[in-house]
């Protein structure tokens, strides 16, 4: 017979969540389900810190005859902006669809020569924003008014030598401001009446000038820069007295001082054009030949941690479509020669 229980004795039944599921299911798989889940929390997390806002920028394009014009007509100078209310964005790189080089900066010049239609890009981090341009031939008209388009005049040398100043002034009465610059990669602006370079290596420059912010005006001047005069030989007296010369003997002309070469100037912008250009087979590595100096063997910096020389290299990119070259600097020595080319890739469209 049983013992009987005290009646202050009463039944407890305990409560476990899940106890059924539990029962029936290994407790090593709930366990693993749920950091799963926390990982993909995380993971979220972190996609939309690292996500970047590309909704507050705009591309706008403008010209003194077209403010708010759907299409431009060809030569014309448009005006490109970046705008935007992030003014921490610096970073701005154009490319018009023409092929030409491409551009870097908030706000660019530029040109298109043929009529049709061109798709404009904007790339910034990891934004990018397109912007289409019709481009139409000129239509002739009677102008209304008699009184002819003022182009602004570059007054100065055509020819120069390197190492001299050399100044650029512009007279045209109705000027109040000027922006002269170097077509070049990273050249300064200037806004006084005259501007004063001092060239350190021969080649070829060009130099534009915009009055009163009319870009539709703006005239360029090519400027050829020879090697630098060699100064003359001493005559060896010290200079106390010059050298008598027989009155019926005329003096022997100065030997023939041998000039070198002079290497053709070539920006980090153009040079970067111009290997796009042998990814889609329309150059080869003897069409750099004379920026190198000849040494097509010149050292490649891949990506600061691979190195090639030249020739292999454009041989290995040749109609390589998924190349991305994103950037490309130049180490040149005192003679302007090409040494070597730092090249910037990315490494997901790289098929080596």
């Amino acid at each position: 017979m049983a013992p009987r229980k005290p009646d202050n004795e009463h039944k407890v039944n305990s409560f476990r969540p899940f106890g059924k599921i539990a029962s029936h299911v290994d407790p090593m798989v709930l366990w693993t389900f749920f950091g799963l889940f926390i990982i993909s929390i995380i993971l979220l997390a972190f996609q939309l810190d690292g996500k970047e806002d590309c909704t507050n920028t705009d591309i706008q394009l403008s010209t003194r005859q077209h403010s708010g014009g759907k299409s431009y007509t060809v030569g014309e100078v448009i005006t490109f902006n970046a705008v935007g209310s992030d003014k921490k964005r610096t970073d701005y790189a154009w490319e018009f669809g023409d092929s030409s080089a491409r551009q870097t900066g908030a706000q660019v010049y530029h040109a298109f020569h043929k009529a049709g239609s061109y798709v404009v890009t904007l790339k910034s981090g990891k934004c990018t924003w397109n912007k289409e341009v019709i481009v139409v031939m000129p239509v002739t008209a009677t102008p209304v008014s008699s009184a002819a388009d003022v182009f602004p005049v570059i007054e100065g040398p055509s020819e120069v030598f390197a190492g001299r100043p050399v100044t650029f002034y512009n007279k045209t009465a109705s000027a109040t401001k000027w922006t002269w610059r170097l077509m070049q990669d990273n050249a300064e602006v200037h806004t006084q009446s005259s501007v004063t370079y001092t060239f350190s290596a021969p080649g070829e420059r060009t130099l534009s000038l915009i009055i009163n912010g009319d870009s539709a005006h703006m005239v360029m001047k090519s400027i050829t820069v020879f090697p630098a005069r060699a100064k003359p030989a001493d005559d060896g007296d010290g200079g106390a007295f010059p050298a008598v010369v027989p009155r019926n003997d005329p003096p022997p002309p100065p030997p023939p001082v041998e000039e070198k070469p002079r290497v053709p100037a070539v920006s980090d912008d153009e040079f970067q054009y111009m290997l796009t250009q042998v990814v889609g087979k329309q150059k080869t590595a003897a069409d750099f030949a004379k920026y190198l100096c000849d040494n097509l063997q010149a050292r490649v910096l891949l990506n600061d941690n691979r190195t090639d020389n030249f020739a292999h290299f454009c041989d290995r990119i040749h109609g390589k479509k998924r190349v991305k070259i994103q950037k490309v600097n130049l180490v040149k020595d005192k003679n302007g020669c090409v040494t070597e080319i730092r090249v910037i890739y990315d490494k997901k469209f790289w098929p080596f």
